[in-house]
């Protein structure tokens, strides 16, 4: 493996020590979001999902108020910032499990301290990365730079802003994926270079809480909903988006409204001007059946910008915060793309959780009865199970979970309406026609985490003009092969097998600045070829998000 870039590690030096005496010192705001990221939710998740805490945990980004209600954020974050010492003060120890008889007290302290008017959080964002492919004999590397800035003026208000810009060369098989969808997975459009792909996104927000009820932003970012490592119902698989976000919580209950405005950017060249604008909304409610059950219901609406009549816009009919789609989608007499869903989260035994999801496209009762694997019959699952702190291990944390989704969900009559911003999913990075299996197990100690990642997939692939609903940008009506006994994972069967080994220390974890290395093999068998990667890498980065290249 070879990384040309004395000047590059020259840089990164640079911002490292900016990014320390930056952040060091400063955190986030009441009204700000904590980053979606795995890694710096981990730092949360424990309590989160306690069974004796009633935090909404399925919508994320977390919000930091009420993050903080559960556990000091700042505290976390400067313990296990620490290079030198992981000891706790009894003052910090006290904030982090607040037994229930004592939550009103803390909660009533909490309120009287004083908070800064102004707090601003400002660092350095970069990754250096590169490996070596064993079964190829060839290495690869990339890098990327940016900024990001937070400014929290009192509780109420907050103002974040962050860009990065990056060159990178992929796997072969994340190479095959970025020229077909002609982007690079999560981070924006793919501009082909001399070492892979010039690519470039930006994200920010406004932020802004009232009261204790209301919170609305409006930015660009990603959403996630679900308490598994995949979402079928809305996940953070794509590139960012404009959107506006309201959430209310009050009693039992937290409601979502989002907004957003989308693109499908095939055959654009990168030019925004030939992106093909369509819109979607979101409704989410979750509900606190108990301290130990959650459940949430979802809907969603997708449509096209411009229509036979000409533009068509964002349709006031769908701004209605309460109403369900379907029925106004019905009245309309439109052909706009609308799903229904619904999370189940079961936590029990203080640190285990049942967790599923169900999300309905569309079907017909008599033909579900009717087990005849009709085409429209398009619905997923998903069923998970975590476990905090396996065998009383403090830190060890075992989660597995399976996803299934029937043929042609999440596709449309109409390409434009599919569930997809930027030329990629909107939900599971493997579209539609398949199942999987994903677990992990993970040790996490302060900043050090050790973690294991084990993915099984069969999933059906299209071929020579055939349309088996496995591509959910192929528009139904197109060479579909057959109108019943469809059944997952039909077509070209992708036997797709993953496994990584990953050890990091978090330097920053405001910034999830890590220091990482692992391995990972990756094998494909399909119309009896089999393809392996086995890739060794190691990176210093921050990351604001999540990007997958498990697929």
């Amino acid at each position: 493996m070879r990384i040309d870039c004395p000047e590059k590690f020259r840089l990164v030096a640079c911002y490292l020590i900016l990014g320390n005496l930056v952040v060091s010192t400063i955190c986030y705001g009441q009204s700000s979001f904590l980053p979606l990221n795995r890694d710096v939710n981990s730092f949360f998740d424990a309590e989160l999902n306690r069974n004796d805490f009633t935090a909404h945990s399925a919508i994320k980004p977390y919000l930091y108020s009420e993050v903080n209600e559960v556990m000091d954020v700042d505290s976390v974050f400067r313990r296990a910032r620490s290079l030198y010492s992981f000891r706790k003060t009894m003052s910090e120890k006290s904030k982090i499990q607040i037994p229930a008889r004592d939550r009103k007290v803390y909660d009533a302290q909490l309120k009287s301290q004083p908070v800064k008017k102004l707090r601003i959080m400002a660092g350095p964002l970069f990754s250096l990365k590169g490996g070596y492919d064993v079964a190829s004999s060839s290495s690869y590397s990339g890098s990327s730079i940016g900024g990001i800035i937070t400014a929290g003026f009192g509780k109420k208000l907050t103002v974040s802003g962050s860009y990065e810009t990056g060159n990178s060369a992929f796997l072969p098989y994340i190479d095959s994926a970025i020229t077909t969808n002609e982007v690079v997975p999560g981070s924006g459009y793919a501009h082909g270079t001399k070492e892979g792909y010039f690519y470039s996104n930006y994200s920010g927000y406004i932020s802004y809480s009232p009261d204790e009820i209301f919170n609305f932003q409006l930015g660009q970012g990603k959403n996630f909903l679900g308490n598994g490592y995949r979402s079928l119902l809305l996940s953070d698989n794509t590139d960012n988006y404009p959107f506006l976000k309201i959430t209310t919580k009050i009693w039992k209950l937290k409601y979502m409204n989002l907004y957003t405005i989308m693109n499908d950017v095939h055959g654009s060249g990168g030019i925004p001007t030939r992106f093909t604008r369509k819109y979607a909304t979101f409704h989410y409610l979750s509900w606190n059946i108990t301290k130990g059950i959650n459940l949430g219901i979802f809907e969603s609406i997708v449509w096209q910008g411009t229509d036979s009549s000409g533009t068509r816009g964002y349709d006031v009919n769908y701004l209605n915060p309460i109403i369900f789609y379907r029925p106004v989608e019905f009245a309309q007499g439109s052909s706009d793309n609308a799903l229904i869903g619904f999370n189940l989260s079961i936590r029990f035994l203080k640190n285990q959780q049942f967790y599923g999801q169900l999300i309905i496209d569309e079907f017909l009762l008599r033909e579900v009865r009717s087990r005849s694997g009709w085409w429209a019959n398009k619905h997923g699952f998903q069923l998970g199970f975590k476990s905090y702190d396996l065998f009383k291990v403090k830190g060890l944390t075992l989660q597995s979970e399976f996803n299934y989704v029937r043929p042609f969900t999440y596709s449309h009559g109409l390409s434009s309406q599919n569930y997809s911003h930027f030329n990629q999913a909107l939900a599971h990075p493997l579209g539609a026609n398949f199942y999987e299996s994903v677990s992990f197990l993970k040790f996490q100690r302060g900043s050090f985490l050790i973690e294991g990642k084990f993915i099984y997939a069969l999933k059906g692939k299209d071929s020579n003009g055939s349309n088996w609903g496995g591509d959910i940008f192929l528009d139904y009506q197109t060479a579909r092969s057959r109108e019943y006994e469809n059944e997952v994972a039909q077509g070209d069967q992708n036997h797709i097998s993953y496994i990584d080994l990953r050890v990091a220390y978090i330097l920053l974890p405001e910034l999830n600045l890590r220091l990482e290395a692992g391995i990972s093999n990756r094998f494909l068998r399909t119309l009896g070829v089999t393809t392996k990667v086995n890739f060794i890498y190691i990176g210093l980065s921050t990351s604001l998000s999540n990007i997958y290249h498990d697929f």
